[in-house]
């Protein structure tokens, strides 16, 4: 038997025992390997720079390398889930150590000498590296078996589309080939010990019981079995290596890196158009009007389908699969990119071209937004953010759909026949019911409110919105709302007929002309008043005024009424003098004011202090929410595929056994509304908003339910 020399007390091992010799092939394979690594990646660098419009994210970098260390190397966004989370985390940090382990041993190796003579593996070092890399390795064994069962066992949906498998030959060689690594990594770890026989070992938990598997076999056959299996391990490592840019192993990089370029602007920024007056086209018709970050969106989807989990339209029957449109997507522009590429390689120089130049640019192929992207696709997204919120590799996809959408509208005016009158109400009595602009601000008659025109000294502007001011409960949630202010001694105001649309529905629906004319229309009078503070009950009103109206100077102050009327609990400006019957409540989380602003808190404290009121939460709640199935212009389509969303969600309410649901937003009143009707349960269930409910319970006047919900059970 060899021997070993050591040092502090024994414990340590050779470096490349039994592969003395390894330099000879090794190294020109590891050349090999990294060469290779290098030329697909310079290929599929090729393809991300190949198309797309300049997009270079590198503003506040330190804010870009936290994310990147928090969602790249952290893994935060993946343990969100806990079996994919835990499976991946198992499989990415048992790699990281073992890398950092590779490193050590190859600092052992070419690192010595008197500068750098330094060891590591010896000693209790040495006896901790052990324990940690055969743990580390174990981790990825297990997350590997995970892998195995839950793709071609468990077979989840999310790793399909409507029961056409996602799951490819690719898929499967990684799984096996990091197996492999793990596993004749162990085996060599076992041979090793079985040979040279040190009692410390023992440190290597799992290599040393299995080296009992090799007991009747005589040293010098181990040291043959061992050799041959140290070459299969280099050798599948290394292919691992060349194999990482031609694989989805590539999303080692690309997610990384879209981590790293993540949008930090607020949640659900849409960029505006801007040249209107010079443009051919609008919005996004071809892949190579997507920015070139757009574009690499879609070579960072690990096609993990957490995004259509959530996704109202999916779940509900539509033909939409945020994972579907960003794959179609990444397939569209790798066949166009592809192209572009090799014209350019064969385009003769320019002073040869001549005539031929044309022939330089690849034929168009498919239509992007129709046949790539069907149009059934487009038009079911309710914007409701699910996607973007729980993707694990920083996707934004709302924007694309939102962008494509922006071309059928103003590029091909090819859009639902629903949406044409909504538009056209819009612009002509900025509202999407029609009703006349006179009679905008009749709700507040009987209230005493007064509009700036009356008062401009106020502290807050009430932006009503159309919900507020046209629609018969949602004149009721502005009544509640305004009484509530006054009894708290706010002062606020209103615009009245001066007040128009916030253009949120042409935005999200592709409309972004009507939008800008809308929204500049506002901008100037409440620049005109000298508006600093605005408070509204819409949340799609709220995000646009916070979130859009900046792009175009509007820079004000936006507040949520739940935000107001928590902060007036808070100071004790609001007293509850009535229980309210039917206690048991369960609180809707409208995705405008959840998973794009945040607000999750308030409207749960609000109930909270209401007495007589027990919240209970329902199945998809918070960050998770269920849509009501009203955003991104929804509200104006009508569903004719597959189940109403609205009324999915009104059953999740119901099964709660609430007798009130409570909303923050009038689209979802509505929606949550028509659904109580539908599932026939007015007798048992009412809808009712925030607002509606804490004036109730201030007992102030005694009121009658709305006329369209049914009094509660016991009131």
């Amino acid at each position: 038997m060899e021997h070993v020399a050591f040092s502090v007390g024994n414990e340590g091992r050779q470096v490349y025992w039994n592969a003395e010799s390894f330099g000879v092939l090794f190294y020109p394979l590891a050349a090999l390997a990294m060469a290779v690594f290098a030329y697909g990646l310079y290929r599929r660098w090729q393809l991300w720079v190949a198309l797309g419009k300049p997009e270079l994210r590198l503003d506040n970098l330190g804010q870009r390398v936290k994310l990147l260390l928090t969602h790249g190397l952290g893994q935060v966004k993946t343990f969100r889930d806990p079996y994919p989370g835990i499976m991946h985390g198992l499989i990415f940090f048992g790699f990281v150590v073992l890398f950092i382990g590779t490193g050590l041993i190859a600092k052992e190796t070419y690192l010595t000498g008197p500068l750098l003579g330094w060891t590591f593996l010896r000693g209790w070092f040495y006896l901790l590296f052990s324990l940690l890399m055969d743990l580390s390795g174990l981790f990825v064994l297990a997350g590997i078996v995970l892998a195995l069962h839950r793709r071609y066992v468990r077979k989840p949906d999310r790793l399909g589309y409507q029961q056409t498998p996602d799951t490819t030959a690719d898929d499967a060689v990684v799984l096996l080939l990091i197996l492999a690594i793990i596993v004749t990594g162990f085996l060599s770890e076992a041979l090793r010990i079985h040979v040279t026989r040190p009692s410390w070992e023992v440190w290597s938990f799992v290599g040393w019981p299995l080296a009992r598997a090799f007991a009747g076999v005589d040293p010098d056959t181990a040291r043959a079995v061992h050799k041959v299996n140290w070459w299969i391990h280099a050798l599948l490592s290394l292919g691992f290596i060349a194999y990482i840019p031609f694989s989805r192993l590539i999303h080692i990089i690309t997610t990384s890196a879209n981590h790293f370029l993540a949008s930090l602007k607020p949640v659900g920024n849409l960029e505006p158009i801007r040249d209107f007056e010079t443009a051919e086209s609008f919005g996004v018709g071809r892949i190579e009007e997507f920015t070139k970050k757009q574009i690499f969106d879609s070579d960072a989807c690990t096609r993990c389908g957490r995004c259509q989990d959530g996704c109202p339209a999916y779940l509900s029957g539509k033909p939409l699969s945020p994972k579907k449109v960003i794959q179609d997507l990444k397939t569209h522009w790798l066949e166009r990119a592809s192209a572009t590429v090799a014209a350019r390689k064969s385009a003769k120089p320019p002073e040869e071209a001549g005539a031929e130049a044309a022939q330089e640019a690849p034929p168009a192929g498919k239509a992007m937004v129709g046949e790539v992207i069907d149009l059934h696709e487009l038009w079911a997204c309710t914007n409701c953010m699910y996607c973007q919120e729980h993707c694990p590799a920083s996707i934004e996809h709302v924007p694309k759909i939102v962008g494509m959408r922006q071309y059928k509208v103003l590029t091909e005016a090819d859009f639902a026949p629903e949406l044409q009158l909504t538009f056209r109400n819009m612009e002509n009595n900025s509202n999407p019911w029609g009703v006349g602009s006179h009679l905008r601000a009749d709700w507040a008659k009987e209230l005493g409110v007064k509009t700036l025109a009356e008062d401009p000294n106020v502290e807050y502007l009430f932006y009503v919105g159309c919900a507020g001011s046209f629609d018969d409960r949602g004149k009721k949630v502005s009544a509640a709302f305004a009484k509530i202010l006054q009894a708290a001694g706010v002062s606020f105001g209103i615009l009245g007929t001066e007040e128009g649309c916030c253009g949120d529905s042409a935005l999200r629906g592709g409309n972004e002309y009507l939008y800008q004319t809308l929204a500049q229309a506002n901008i100037a009078v409440m620049k005109g008043y000298n508006v600093r503070k605005i408070v509204t009950t819409c949340p799609h009103g709220y995000n646009a005024l916070k979130k859009d109206y900046p792009h175009f100077g509007g820079a004000f102050a936006v507040y949520h009424h739940t935000e107001i009327i928590a902060d007036l609990i808070g100071q004790g400006k609001i007293a509850f003098k009535k229980p309210l019957a039917g206690g048991l409540t369960t609180y809707h989380d409208s995705c405008f004011l959840g998973r794009y602003n945040g607000i999750y808190d308030q409207p749960r404290r609000i109930l909270a202090a209401v007495p007589g009121l027990r919240l209970t939460e329902m199945e998809r709640s918070a960050a998770g929410s269920f849509c009501c199935g009203a955003g991104g212009a929804r509200m104006w389509m009508e569903e004719d595929v597959g189940e109403r969303i609205n009324n999915m969600r009104t059953d999740q309410a119901i099964a709660t056994g609430a007798g009130r649901v409570a909303v923050g937003c009038p689209f979802c009143l509505t929606m949550l509304s028509d659904g109580i009707k539908d599932r026939k349960k007015e007798e048992t269930t009412a809808c009712l908003d925030i607002a509606e409910i804490v004036w109730q319970s201030m007992g102030l006047e005694e009121e009658k339910p709305p006329a369209d919900v049914c009094a509660l059970p016991g009131a």
